[in-house]
């Protein structure tokens, strides 16, 4: 199980440098690489498919990362972090009203945490 989580961990971690380097392609074949594992953190996944949805987004490819962002936007998270990447995701997509929500679920956790 520990050998999962730092595959994990080592997985989303290249993908990230990808996405930093703008390497959409690449960023997206790491992403296609969370389906082999059975079990993937929910904080992992969102962060994981928020950076595969902008790399969509850059590569004009608007409605499949809408249909991503989908799969995980509709969840109750208990990180701010998951809402601030799906708040980055969506200002790509340009739907700032979805942004605004977003962002106001991150304060509102914030504030809980203090």
């Amino acid at each position: 199980m520990m050998a999962e989580a730092e595959s994990l961990e080592a997985l989303l971690a290249r993908m990230r440098e990808a996405f930093s380097e703008r390497q959409w392609d690449q960023t997206l074949e790491l992403f296609g690489e969370f389906a082999a594992y059975s079990k993937v953190p929910r904080n992992m996944r969102v962060e994981a498919s928020c950076l595969a949805a902008r790399s969509m987004i850059a590569l004009q490819n608007r409605p499949a990362a809408r249909k991503l962002l989908s799969s995980v936007a509709g969840i109750e998270h208990a990180k701010a972090a998951s809402y601030a990447h799906l708040a980055q995701a969506y200002m790509d997509l340009k739907n700032y009203r979805e942004v605004v929500r977003l962002c106001e679920r991150v304060i509102a956790l914030e504030e809980t945490a203090k």
